[in-house]
């Protein structure tokens, strides 16, 4: 799939002219957000409206911070990245039913000032607890701990709709439960 981005350009005369571009970088991607510097999304692919579980329409009219687990993280992020000029890591975004969808990202500002962002979705708990675990850097430990308890605590939440849950998986995730909060409170 080849992503286009749609820009407004509105000069000063009034007349809105339409600009049409792609990046190699997020081209083939799923999961695919374009926003502008006021942190509002002004393109997404399809996946990115089912992943959230938004219209185009719904999802075109919220900000970043509508759809992030942690709306206070999103200014001071947002302002790093647009310095840097490119960023990546793992963050939290919820869905319209306010769950968490953890999400690994890289994030790009181009040449003629587009802001793009691929996302790939974390699937299993067990690889955020494991980055967790051996992460040295405090600062970081602490964001990555937090994010594997989320989804500790979502995989959690899942398996009690389940009626055969496997037993070994459910006492893995109470360790893990125990040593995430274990971490997050000496760090």
């Amino acid at each position: 799939m080849r992503v286009n981005y749609l820009q407004l350009i509105a000069p000063r005369s009034g007349v809105f002219h339409l600009l049409s571009h792609c990046h190699p970088e997020v081209e083939g991607a799923e999961f695919v957000v374009f926003a502008n510097p006021a942190r509002r999304y002004v393109d997404c692919t399809d996946g990115v409206c089912r992943l959230l579980g938004y219209e185009r329409s719904e999802m075109l009219a919220r900000s970043i911070e509508h759809v992030s687990f942690h709306e206070g993280e999103v200014s001071k992020l947002f302002a790093e990245y647009l310095r840097r000029g490119q960023m990546d890591g793992e963050f939290v975004l919820r869905h319209k039913d306010g769950n968490p969808i953890p999400i690994r990202y890289r994030a790009f500002v181009f040449d003629d000032g587009c802001a793009a962002a691929v996302w790939e979705p974390i699937k299993d708990w067990r690889e955020l607890y494991l980055s967790a675990l051996v992460e040295i850097d405090s600062a970081k430990l602490k964001h990555k701990a937090g994010i594997a308890l989320l989804a500790v605590q979502q995989r959690t939440q899942e398996l009690k709709a389940v009626p055969a849950t496997p037993h070994s998986e459910q006492h893995s995730l109470r360790d893990a439960a125990t040593a995430l909060q274990s971490l997050l409170k000496s760090s």
